[in-house]
């Protein structure tokens, strides 16, 4: 897609949520439907057309690359959920998940044939836009070592894979795990995805020292930005758009280093009041989130009376900024039973409630 797209997109007013899940789980079988690609791509159009967005959103669903990977190395499946690595995998099995067909995975196959489905459409006529989804390298690395945060540390302060086995362990992953989100963002491209939504969540303070950054450490340039600059290219040489998410606390130095991805939107989660991160980000970037939806079940912490106040803040801070934005969820609306109802009418109130401005 042309950037004017997003650009365009953002001028019009429209607040958009990822809320595939909330609808998804409105139907009497949301786990037969993702299974099912054509069942899928409905649902996924269903929630754009209720939202009157054009972009065609997947469920965020991290978890399935770490899934494919661990069975593709033989792991059992009882333990994927839990599985950490304690040595460097084997190099042979590294080679194997290069070259996996990410398509064995059930889940993966449905989403891709999902994007099939609406880049078909599209191209008949819908103006429904197929987007992919991926876990980023570092998120996904994190979720493969007991305790990724020592040596990350122990990387910022100067320590070679050679001098330290954690630290060769927590490099060793990152390329596994590069390895793969490269073949699962491949296949969605290849399934007809324009744009795929790529999400760093791990990418923050909780992971990294701030003082470390601010004296100088190129750790976070070296674990974040470069594993997703090299996957940059791949976007970039299959004509597809980057959509990066981040959700985390974060500094303005972290921030500012994801200009460097170039991302046609980017989105933030609630601990990053948006107006504080435009500064640090490109016009040419426009600016997602970030209500904080995850706590949209809880009338006590977000009570429908004050989403309004929320959205009109972001609005009106932004709008004297100049920078483009579109206002939105901080990640997935998930569906929560018992709460479907008191989250959808959150969703509803913030994309159709009027500012005074």
């Amino acid at each position: 897609m042309d950037r004017s797209f997003y650009l365009n997109l953002a001028a019009t007013g429209k607040r958009l949520p990822v809320a595939t899940h909330l609808v998804l789980h409105e139907k009497k079988d949301p786990e037969a439907i993702l299974l099912d690609g054509k069942r899928l791509a409905d649902a996924m159009v269903e929630t754009a057309r209720k939202f009157d967005s054009p972009l065609a959103l997947p469920i965020m669903d991290l978890t399935l690359e770490k899934d494919i990977m661990l069975r593709t190395m033989g792991i059992p499946a009882a333990d994927i959920p839990t599985y950490h690595f304690h040595a460097k995998p084997d190099p042979k099995l590294v080679a194997k998940v290069a070259a996996m067909d990410v398509l064995a995975s059930p889940r993966i196959k449905a989403n891709c044939e999902s994007l099939t489905h609406i880049a078909k459409a599209m191209a008949a006529g819908n103006k429904e836009v197929p987007i992919g989804m991926s876990i980023g390298p570092f998120s996904l690395m994190t979720k493969l070592m007991k305790d990724p945060i020592t040596p990350i540390f122990m990387a910022g302060s100067g320590v070679a894979p050679e001098d330290d086995d954690d630290v060769d362990l927590l490099a060793s992953l990152l390329d596994l795990c590069e390895k793969t989100v490269h073949a699962c963002c491949l296949a969605q491209m290849k399934a007809g995805a324009k744009a795929i939504f790529l999400c760093e969540p791990a990418a923050n303070l909780v992971y990294f020292s701030p003082n470390q950054i601010k004296d100088g450490a190129t750790v976070y340039q070296d674990f974040v930005i470069a594993p997703n600059l090299r996957l940059k290219a791949l976007f970039n040489a299959n004509k597809v758009d980057l959509i990066f998410h981040d959700c985390g606390s974060l500094t303005t130095e972290m921030i500012a280093s994801f200009a460097a991805l170039d991302p046609v939107i980017i989105s933030f989660g609630s601990p990053v009041k948006l107006w504080e991160a435009e500064p640090f980000v490109p016009k040419t970037t426009v600016l997602y989130g970030n209500l904080p939806t995850k706590k949209f079940y809880s009338d006590e912490e977000v009570p429908l009376s004050g989403i309004p106040d929320m959205v009109c803040e972001i609005e009106d801070k932004l709008k004297a900024s100049g920078h483009p934005f579109i206002i939105g969820s901080e990640c997935d609306v998930l569906s929560m039973p018992g709460y479907e109802k008191t989250i959808m009418e959150k969703v509803m109130a913030f994309t159709s409630c009027g500012c005074k401005h």
